[in-house]
Formats: C-alpha cells, structure tokens, sequence
C-alpha cells in the first residue's frame, strides 16, 4: 500500500472529490482527517473509512475562518498524531455573469477557495517542516487556467491558488514538502448535477470535454494519491489538469 503508515487531512471531504479522495487514500493505508460542514455527511464518510479498516476522526470547520482552520489542524493532529498529507478541497461555485457578481459574492468565492487554503497550508506547514516530510495537495479547477465567462471570481481563486502554490514549493522544498495542484474539469459531484442548462451552454465542456465524458471523482483521487505517495518525491510545483482536454 502506498500510504501504509501515513496519515491525511482531507478539506471538503464531506462529499464529491475530497470524500473520493479520503476514501482512495485509506484504502492504500492512511488514517485520515475528515473536513466539512455538514457533520451528518461528515460521520457518514468517516464509517466508510472506518470500514476499510483505517482510522477516521471528523473534523468539521469552516476553512474560511483562520482561526477554525489552525483548530481542525490541531484536533486532526493531536488525533492522528500528525498530519503527512494535506488535501485542500474545500471550496464552492457560482455561476455569474462579471457585471452581477456582487461583492458579497466574490469575497465568498475568494474568502473560502482561496483564503481557506492559506489558512489550513499555515496550520499545517510548521509541523512538517519540522518533521522535515510533508505532501500539499491543492485540488482547484481547470478554469484557474482558463477563462470561463460566468465564473471570473472562481477563474481568479484558482489562478491565485495555483501561484500559491507554485510559491510554497520554491519555499519549502528545503524542508522536503512538496506543494501541487490538481485542476478537475467537470466532474460527476453533487456541484456539477445543480448546473442549469445556461451554464451547460457557457461552460466549455460541461455536457463533455474532448475526450466526449466528464470525469469521476475517483480519477482525481488517483492523481492525489500520486501527488501524496513517495512517487511524486521529485514533482513539485506542478499543476495537473485532470479536464479529460480541457486546457490543453
């Protein structure tokens, strides 16, 4: 097993690609840290990895808050032991045209994509750089690099989490933390069945990329746990686009 011995902090894992995510992970033999919101659909997911066989501890928060984001870390840590992977997930999604985003809006956009992950990276970053190990796992979305119209607030969180990123990995490659990002394009989630038939028009490949599907949660999971195994040692810095052709 790949992650046999490790242990992992999972944002949004609640539900979509982080609970996939979560789940890929304790089957190749981490305990993992479940984040969310809705503590029903976060003991949910925390049986299921207790079913594989793993260690799970709920973790709910709001990522947003800096200081719920520094508690979760502690309380995953001091259940887990420590934190070997972390898996920033979290996130949510308007569609809206430029000229309608309210600045209500866009500070939510860019308070919980891209805030939140500043927030949980700070937590968690000290530890491992003193344990000298560490996997950062940024999950965004292709359209950090490229522009979808109705989505300039999530276009611009996930370009700046992909800077981000590329910023932490020149920075604490040293202490042997490497920092990626995965970009999803449209995948099978909850998320992407509230889509109404104007963003199916507007948002290239939604109804299917050029590979003619969307994508399952599971393939993103398969990425993370590359970017999470000792595989990835010497990748950092990267951002893959996991968008079945999008952004190419």
């Amino acid at each position: 097993m790949k992650l046999a011995g490790k242990t992992a902090l999972v944002t949004g894992a609640s539900s979509g690609i982080g609970r996939a995510i979560a789940l890929r992970f304790a089957r190749e033999g981490a305990d993992i840290a479940i984040n969310g919101r809705d503590e029903k659909k976060i003991a949910a997911v925390v049986r299921e990895v207790e079913a594989i066989g793993r260690r799970a501890v709920g973790v709910p928060a709001n990522v947003a808050s800096h200081a719920e984001a520094r508690a979760m870390v502690d309380k995953a840590a001091a259940a887990l032991g420590r934190i070997d992977i972390l898996v920033l997930s979290a996130g949510v999604f308007h569609f809206t045209p430029f000229l309608e985003i309210t600045e209500t809006e866009w500070d939510e956009v860019l308070t919980i994509d891209l805030k939140g992950m500043f927030n949980c990276a700070q937590a968690a970053l000290p530890a491992m750089v003193q344990r000298k190990r560490g996997r950062i796992i940024l999950i965004t979305a292709v359209s950090g690099t490229i522009g979808v119209p109705g989505m300039g607030h999530i276009c611009a969180a996930k370009a700046g989490a992909q800077g981000m990123a590329r910023c932490l990995a020149l920075e604490f490659a040293p202490a042997g933390v490497t920092v990626n990002v995965i970009g999803p394009g449209p995948i099978d989630t909850p998320m992407l069945a509230e889509f109404t038939e104007e963003m199916h028009a507007r948002i290239p490949g939604a109804r299917g990329p050029a590979v003619g599907r969307i994508g399952k949660p599971d393939e993103i999971a398969e990425a993370a746990l590359y970017f999470a195994s000792s595989d990835s040692g010497f990748t950092t810095g990267q951002v893959m686009n996991v968008a079945g052709g999008l952004g190419i």
